[in-house]
């Protein structure tokens, strides 16, 4: 899909983006690109199946229609600026929403959307086209990861690749929001631009390396980035692909009936580069991946003062590492998000709260309760290697509701 430089480059204001936003944008923007250069002509609303957008951005199994109304009316509330050629021939900095309609049906059916007239000409801008691949765009687990491969694929085929940026300048394009990285160039560097960089590598038919610049005055600040850009050779792409694949599909048996339809045989050696999938170590993208859009948004409700997207890739960097299989990556998230934020109360939410209510497993806790104390012991250590929270005397009988969500299906095995 040829996706115009102009777009790419285009600096959010206000709350920014979620990644299911950048996604659900860069799949809307292929229905509509070649017929937005004109800033004068009547078009009448684009349109696609809601299925082939619910695709794109991970919630294909959904029936309503809510996440992806809630993507829509954020791309509608996100003023963005951009060059604009006035009529008396002055560019100038324009600002507009990136949409400015939106029509989604109650159920099955398609979505109709409309693009901001002065807007449109910087959307279909033709000599700065970027090839980008929404197939990549889908698997990214970041957006500052899709942003960044967005401003490296326009580059990639230049005679000269190499693109330097300003430091304050990357902030805005990647619309970092994140008060300390927007401080801190090691913040910065930890926690959005080593993790943004990896991806594109593990993922995208390109690979990148950077190199801060630093001021030749007091202290040395970094100033500037200069990134290296190329394109990968043929082993270096069937290996992205299988990264991907992995990540789409991680290993693991359904119940005790083994795979699920369509699943990835752990055991088969994949011809490409003679490795089966039980070869692989556990991929922090593939876990990334496993923490579900409903999740992530309810979890942003709940803490609006915490980076979501920053706790996840520090949750992912952290799980990979564990010996422990995380059987719900939801789950084992939130309980991560909450230490994180000193375990204060949420906000109030429309959405349920993670984990379930006590109550929900009361006949559950009332015999768990009567299980000797080794028992309990070792299901509340297992609730902690998936995310519950640390309790003080867990294994008593009145503390037992606070931990036993996590480990719902351990605790019945016990007690069948």
């Amino acid at each position: 899909m040829p996706k115009p430089r102009g777009t790419i480059e285009i600096i959010e204001t206000g709350g920014g983006l979620t990644l299911s936003d950048k996604k659900l944008f860069n799949v809307i923007l292929a229905h509509s690109w070649d017929k937005l250069a004109d800033a004068t002509a009547a078009l009448p609303p684009f349109r696609a199946a809601t299925a082939d957008l619910k695709r794109a951005i991970g919630e294909e199994t959904e029936h309503s229609n809510a996440r992806l109304k809630s993507c829509f009316d954020r791309l509608m509330s996100v003023r963005v600026e951009f060059p604009y050629l006035s009529s008396d021939g002055e560019v100038k900095e324009g600002g507009a929403p990136l949409l400015s309609f939106r029509a989604l049906p109650k159920g099955k059916g398609y979505a109709e959307w409309s693009f901001p007239a002065e807007l449109r000409p910087a959307l279909a801008e033709p000599s700065a086209w970027a090839r980008i691949h929404l197939a990549v765009c889908t698997s990214f687990s970041s957006k500052y990861a899709l942003a960044l491969y967005e401003l490296l694929s326009v580059r990639v085929n230049l005679r000269e690749p190499d693109w330097e940026v300003d430091i304050d300048t990357f902030r805005q394009l990647l619309s970092v929001k994140n008060t300390s990285a927007n401080k801190n160039f090691g913040i910065l560097q930890r926690e959005v631009l080593e993790r943004a960089v990896r991806e594109v590598n593990e993922l995208s038919a390109i690979e990148c390396s950077y190199t801060p610049i630093r001021s030749p005055s007091r202290g040395r600040p970094v100033v500037a980035l200069r990134f290296t850009i190329r394109k990968k050779e043929r082993a270096a792409l069937t290996s992205a692909a299988r990264a991907t694949e992995f990540a789409i599909d991680p290993v693991g048996p359904v119940g005790k009936g083994g795979f699920a339809a369509g699943a990835r045989d752990a055991d088969t050696v994949d011809l490409e580069d003679g490795k089966t999938d039980r070869d692989r170590p556990v991929s922090v993208l593939g876990l990334k991946r496993r923490v579900s859009d409903t999740a992530l948004e309810q979890l942003r409700a709940e803490y609006p003062g915490t980076d979501i997207d920053t706790a996840l890739d520090r949750w992912a960097d952290w799980a990979s590492g564990q010996t422990g299989k995380i059987r719900n990556a939801d789950l084992a998230f939130a309980g991560f998000v909450r230490k994180l934020a000193g375990e204060a109360p949420p906000v109030a939410a429309p959405a349920p709260a993670l984990p379930a209510p006590r109550g929900t497993h009361q006949g559950l806790i009332d015999r768990l309760a009567a299980e000797p104390l080794d028992v309990r012991t070792r299901l509340y250590k297992r609730a902690r290697e998936l995310g519950a929270p640390e309790v003080r005397a867990a294994s008593a009988a009145s503390n037992i509701h606070k931990w036993v969500d996590w480990v719902t299906e351990e605790v019945a095995g016990v007690l069948r």
